[in-house]
């Protein structure tokens, strides 16, 4: 009995340690592919006006971005199910998609950069579902949300770490160097690309230390020819549940409105404001820091209220964004309006995400979220190919880089101002213990209290 016992305690010591082990090694993998992509990601326009990419070609460039991240986690994600099997997944698609930085720093044309770009996105997403599939794999209902907090918190910070070394590399490299200067092209991108790749393929391998279990493989042709087919045809997802149905057409619209001016803000940023790297760096990581500092207050504010007032609250304040760029004279009017806005992306992260929670049926969640994301990827896909040539229309038009992306500005703050008012005919689709009003007056007359009492 003694024997048993100590078997079952010794099985027992050998499943945690070896859970430990498995969660260790998904930290490193996190840090070294999220290390990698802060270091060369944020850069990957910069590299391409700098090699002498029109505003059409930023546009296709921006396009591939969103598109391929989006549209190829649902095969991906299928593949991976059929073959019960995570880590050759990971492995492949992070060495393959990192490898192609080594490529990026010896391009001469944008179109090659636009082609690396979209095999790398192509390939790297197939990390994106099967990531997530191996922490549902590796923790338990209990765990699973620290877990992934976690998770989250750590990769955050590698990639902010990364796009910040990454501007203190090419100012010390070349203080105050411009990215139009041609002939600094490998000197100033070749070190923190190299780098990038170097970490991603680190940081990918690492993930071979978590032992996977050996599932039946279920993969045939046919089924995957299936799959292939019904991946992509979301009309029943549509039709059959209205609330959803209308969350994606508002939020596809306005996405696609918003993603008209992503290829002029580079323009801005560079040929308008003159930022050096270290200036961008600093941009993007004034962004992603405010966002990550709200998230957790927006959480628990959508606990109280629910999705849409925060909905709302993002959708509007976004207005901002194309009339601040519009007027922008200086660099730092770009870190103030990214910092504004950290509160309003945080919101827009949770409460879409809560939202299409409230209203999926429990057994077609994954399937929703794959709809919404697919649909919002073809979008701003769509969007930034426009946007781009539009920009290049109005500069060939008035010769003023000013006069030409101002007028694409004014487009999408109008078109977003539109595409804002009508997110007013989505209700909460469950009730939630607080509205945004209630709360508001509970709040002030807290305040009030504590006011007279002092």
């Amino acid at each position: 009995m003694g024997s048993l016992t100590d078997e079952h305690v010794a099985a027992g010591k050998a499943a945690t340690e070896e859970r430990e082990e498995a969660i260790s090694s998904m930290y490193s993998n996190q840090v070294g592919v999220s290390f990698g992509r802060g270091l060369a990601d944020p850069f990957v326009p910069a590299l391409a006006i700098n090699i002498g990419a029109s505003a059409a070609e930023i546009g296709w460039l921006q396009a591939v971005i969103n598109l391929f991240p989006a549209v190829m986690q649902v095969p991906w994600g299928k593949f991976s199910d059929l073959f019960g099997r995570r880590i050759p997944f990971l492995v492949v698609g992070g060495v393959i998609s990192f490898v192609m930085y080594f490529f990026m720093i010896g391009v001469i044309q944008p179109w090659q950069l636009i082609v690396l770009v979209s095999i790398q996105l192509a390939v790297g997403s197939m990390m994106i579902p099967t990531w997530s599939a191996l922490v549902g794999d590796r923790t338990t209902a209990r765990d699973r949300g620290s877990v992934m907090s976690r998770f989250f918190a750590v990769s955050s910070i590698a990639g902010l770490l990364g796009t910040l070394i990454s501007g203190l590399l090419a100012n010390t490299l070349m203080p105050g160097a411009s990215v139009e200067q041609k002939n600094e092209t490998l000197v100033v991108f070749a070190l923190p690309f190299f780098m990038a790749g170097l970490s991603g393929i680190i940081g990918s391998l690492m993930i071979l230390k978590v032992k996977e279990q050996k599932r039946q493989l279920y993969a045939s042709p046919r089924r995957i020819f299936t799959f292939g087919l019904k991946s992509y045809l979301f009309t029943h997802e549509l039709k059959e549940n209205k609330p959803f149905r209308d969350l994606v057409i508002l939020n596809t619209a306005f996405n696609f409105i918003m993603s008209i001016i992503w290829p002029a803000m580079y323009f801005t940023y560079f040929k308008v404001l003159n930022a050096t790297l270290l200036e961008y760096a600093i941009m993007t990581v004034i962004s992603t820091g405010a966002t990550l500092l709200s998230q957790i207050k927006v959480g628990k504010l959508l606990d109280l209220i629910g999705p849409m007032p925060q909905i709302l609250i993002s959708r509007f304040a976004f207005i901002s964004v194309p009339i601040v760029y519009a007027l922008a004279t200086q660099v730092w009017h770009i870190y103030l309006i990214n910092a504004a806005l950290g509160f309003a992306n945080a919101m827009a992260n949770v409460a879409f995400f809560a939202y299409i929670l409230d209203v999926a049926p429990e057994e077609k969640k994954a399937e929703y979220f794959a709809v919404y994301n697919t649909l919002i990827g073809v979008a701003t896909f769509i969007g930034s190919i426009i946007g781009g040539y539009l920009v290049t229309v109005f500069y060939a038009r008035y010769s003023d880089w000013v006069l030409g992306l101002g007028v694409v500005y004014a487009i999408s703050a109008f078109g977003r101002t539109a595409g804002a008012m009508w997110f007013f005919k989505l209700k909460d689709p469950v009730k939630y213990p607080e509205t945004l009003t209630g709360l508001t007056k509970k709040t002030l007359r807290r305040w009030k209290r504590m006011l007279t009492v002092g």
